[in-house]
C-alpha cells in the first residue's frame, strides 16, 4: 500500500514538473502558435526530472512501480502538450 501511495505522489509530482516548466495546455493551445519548438523544449527539463524523481523513489522503495508511475505521466503529460500544440 506505501509503494502504491508513493508512486502516485510520484506521478503527481511529475506532472507538476510540466507545469513547472511549460505553459498551461490552455495557453498553449491559444497562443502558441509559431512557438512550437519552444514548447518542445521544455519537454526536456520536465522529462529529466520527472524521470529523476521516479529513479529515486524506486531506489528508496526498493521497487520499480514509482518510476513506472512516473513514466505514464510523462507520456500522458506530452500526448496532451502534442494535442494543444496540434489543435
Amino acid at each position: 500500500m506505501e509503494t502504491i501511495l508513493l508512486a502516485s505522489f510520484t506521478a503527481v509530482e511529475s506532472a507538476h514538473a510540466f507545469s513547472a516548466f511549460l505553459p498551461s495546455i490552455f495557453t498553449i493551445k491559444t497562443f502558441a502558435e509559431g512557438k512550437e519548438k519552444d514548447v518542445r523544449q521544455g519537454y526536456i527539463p520536465a522529462v529529466i526530472f520527472g524521470l529523476a524523481l521516479g529513479f529515486i523513489i524506486s531506489k528508496l522503495t526498493k521497487n520499480w512501480l514509482p518510476l513506472y508511475f512516473s513514466i505514464g505521466t510523462i507520456i500522458f503529460m506530452v500526448i496532451a502538450y502534442e494535442w494543444a500544440l496540434r489543435s
